[in-house]
């Protein structure tokens, strides 16, 4: 699932995104296919963060393949 936002809270601090990539998470089995997969399709290396560190009550942090809680956040920052 790809989820579209303008920013994210990342450890309590406001992180802002650039709108046209998607905020995406992976499990660790499946984390080398989604970075390729974000690549190919976003022409676009992403920024990685521990899922664990986005907070947010509506964020769905479960891998985008397999359903399994992730533990990888792949996104766009502004500036970066």
């Amino acid at each position: 699932m790809d989820m579209k936002m303008k920013s994210l809270q990342i450890e309590g601090k406001e992180v802002e995104l650039l709108a046209e990539y998607p905020v995406r998470f992976a499990c660790m089995e499946h984390l080398e296919q989604e970075l390729d997969d974000y690549v190919n399709d976003f022409e676009a290396a992403p920024d990685t963060y521990a899922a664990q560190a986005i907070e947010g009550d509506g964020v769905d942090k479960r891998c985008r393949e397999c359903g399994e809680p992730a533990q990888i956040a792949l996104l766009k920052e502004k500036g970066m």
